[in-house]
């Protein structure tokens, strides 16, 4: 390439060393412009990738002065459509003396769908010839580029699955048992176990402490993903302005301290499944994002343009009744309805006390195996005391207090008179909710007698009350309020 001023061995080198050392897109224009720069008056460098079955294109352009690297979509251009579809470069004119050529060069021959665009300066000439075997160095490059990027995707996925499979099994050496002798329970299993085989989103509703991590997990055993990792995410333990990114991960330099990339649960249950455990304290924009993620398995990361595609399935829980949350407007319907395709209801613990005595004997022998300890029996007095009590706390305090029992007795015994000696406080009873046309009744009665029935003007009860006279009397009229026992003489 001597018309270009370097040599063709040492910018066929330079571009090698630099693409490969471009694990994206975005920095393969950067580092590719740097390089032609050297040769070419480049003034900017876009590589164009037609969007399949449209005549739109994804554009990522840069400069050689190291400026930002922007990702766009828009419509193919008449020159580019023909150069993608005769596979020849196609050369604009020069724009009056000294004005800048555009170079379309399609990239993989004939049919193409991608294409390099050069914009050249003043004193800038490449034959079409010679842009012709530039762009077949390119495609060359750019597909090596892809196939690192592969490589490097499937490393780092192989990494993180290989940590998931770890942690589930360190949790899986003493998981639960799951006992299910009521009907209820059996209902629960039936629904689980016809779900399972499907990629199917299921809900899974009940009181906290019922069970529904453990029933997440037998739903992903069973299914086809079984093999991959379960990731689980507690969304109402995480701060609101980390959701997002706890969610979807997010680029270096998104916001203070993000100093490195960071892969969400999306990403880190791609191919597997995505527990979503207390999905009802998601921030309303935050499930807007959810709701797309959904829908196309396809999201951005924080701070990110390039689109990122996963293949997850999703299992939602939540202890909150959410079609009262519809209504209120403190959970998108649309988001509601993406989720609950499949519900299961989880009964509390207090709907089927026929299972206790299974249920304490297998948390008894469990406990004690964790602690390291002789398990003790448990005497039908035991279980008697047991059944008395409300559970609030379900499985989960069922736990809790044999464990407490367990370590009391130590291990010879189950010292329930003192692990259920110290009982919660309890609940503050709620004030009585006041309907609403009482309240508004209240309101303007009290405003009138302190207006002495006036309505109209400074120190009138429309003023106190910041409505409008008419909307104050329409208000009146509709809850059969009469002034007249308010005015003084």
């Amino acid at each position: 390439m001597a018309e270009a001023g370097l040599e063709p061995v040492e910018l066929l080198a330079a571009l090698v060393a630099a693409a490969s050392e471009a694990h994206t897109r975005r920095t393969w224009v950067r580092r590719v412009a740097e390089v032609l720069a050297r040769a070419l008056p480049l003034a900017r460098l876009e590589l164009g990738e037609r969007i399949e079955g449209t005549d739109e294109v994804e554009v990522v352009s840069g400069a050689p002065d190291g400026g930002a690297v922007a990702t766009t979509r828009r419509r193919l251009q008449e020159r580019e459509i023909a150069a993608l579809r005769s596979g020849r470069v196609d050369e604009a004119e020069r724009r009056g003396p000294g004005g800048r050529e555009r170079l379309v060069v399609p990239l993989g021959g004939a049919g193409a769908a991608m294409f390099v665009a050069l914009s050249l300066g003043p004193g800038g000439r490449l034959t079409p010839a010679l842009a012709a075997t530039l762009g077949d160095v390119l495609f060359h490059l750019l597909r090596g580029q892809e196939v690192t990027q592969r490589v490097a995707e499937l490393s780092r996925r192989a990494h993180a699955e290989n940590r998931e499979l770890r942690e589930q099994a360190r949790h899986g050496e003493r998981e639960r048992p799951l006992v299910a002798r009521s009907a209820a329970m059996q209902e629960v299993l039936r629904r689980i176990d016809a779900v399972a085989p499907f990629d199917t989103t299921v809900l899974l509703a009940g009181e906290s402490g019922t069970g529904k991590e453990l029933l997440a997990q037998r739903l992903h055993r069973l299914s086809a993903r079984g093999h991959r990792p379960m990731v689980a995410i507690n969304c109402g333990a995480l701060p609101a302005n980390l959701v997002e990114s706890a969610l979807f991960g997010h680029e270096a330099g998104a916001f203070t301290g993000a100093t490195k990339r960071h892969h969400g649960v999306f990403e880190r249950a791609d191919r597997g499944t995505l527990f979503l455990d207390e999905v009802g304290e998601l921030p309303l924009e935050v499930q807007v994002k959810l709701l797309r993620a959904l829908q196309s398995q396809e999201f951005e990361r924080v701070g990110g343009e390039e689109r990122v595609r996963v293949d997850v399935r999703v299992i939602a829980a939540t202890h909150r009744e959410l079609e009262p949350m519809v209504a209120a407007g403190s959970f998108r319907r649309d988001l509601f309805f993406r989720l609950c395709v499949f519900p299961i209801r989880v009964p509390p613990l207090r709907e089927r006390l026929e299972e206790l005595p299974a249920l304490t004997a297998a948390l008894v022998a469990d406990v004690a195996a964790r602690l390291k300890l002789p398990a003790p029996p448990v005497p039908p007095a035991a279980l008697v005391r047991l059944a008395r009590h409300d559970w609030p706390g379900n499985v989960r305090e069922l736990a809790n207090v044999l464990e407490a029992a367990i370590i009391l007795g130590r291990g010879t015994t189950l010292a329930l008179d003192a692990a259920l000696a110290v009982e919660p406080a309890p609940a503050p009873t709620p004030a009585a909710v006041e309907p609403l046309e009482a309240a508004i009744r209240r309101c303007i009665t009290a405003a009138l007698q302190a207006c002495d029935g006036r309505i109209y003007g400074p120190g009138g009860a429309a003023q106190a009350l910041g409505l409008k006279p008419g909307t104050l009397q329409s208000k009146m009229r509709k809850l059969g309020i009469d002034r007249e026992p308010f005015v003084r003489e």
